[in-house]
């Protein structure tokens, strides 16, 4: 019994050790450029409802209040969100979509930003379930983040 909780101990500090090197090692890339995490999940059931993979951006609140409501369609993605009122002047919102899969527990992330003269390009990439079996179901992550407004052209590359 004693090693029965034993082993449990140590699986349980190893698993939580791991998921923290993963995020600490994901901030460190992303240090050269700031945004906000307002969103990262996962549409499910989309159906016709899905979004083209690609790269959104949102400058002003009646474009982005239409995104919402687009997304409350499919989902009830919308209370997710860590953000309520966006302020315009100052910030913009990119939303960037992935492809449709047909199974679940894929982690969808940006591993890196690149920000030049000219443009901003979010790198992102998947992290699959290993050793796990995954449910089958149609679903499409997305991230969504806040920005300071600029004039630079916006860019999405998928690793």
């Amino acid at each position: 019994m004693k090693k029965l909780l034993f082993l449990s101990t140590v699986i349980l500090f190893a698993a939580c050790k791991s998921q923290r090197n993963v995020q600490s090692s994901t901030s460190e890339k992303n240090s050269a450029f700031a945004y906000e995490f307002v969103a990262q999940s996962t549409l499910h059931n989309i159906g016709k409802k899905a979004f083209a993979p690609g790269l959104y951006k949102f400058t002003d609140k009646a474009r982005w209040d239409k995104f919402v409501q687009k997304m409350q369609e499919s989902n009830e993605a919308n209370a997710k969100f860590k953000l309520e009122n966006p302020d315009f002047d100052k910030y913009m919102l990119v939303a960037i979509f992935d492809r449709i899969l047909s199974h679940g527990g894929v982690k969808f992330y940006i591993d890196k930003v690149e920000n030049t003269d000219n443009s901003i390009t979010f790198i992102t990439a998947h992290q699959s379930p290993q050793g796990q079996m995954s449910i089958q179901v149609m679903n499409q992550p997305y991230i969504i983040v806040k920005i300071k407004k600029t004039d630079k052209r916006l860019k999405w590359v998928n690793k």
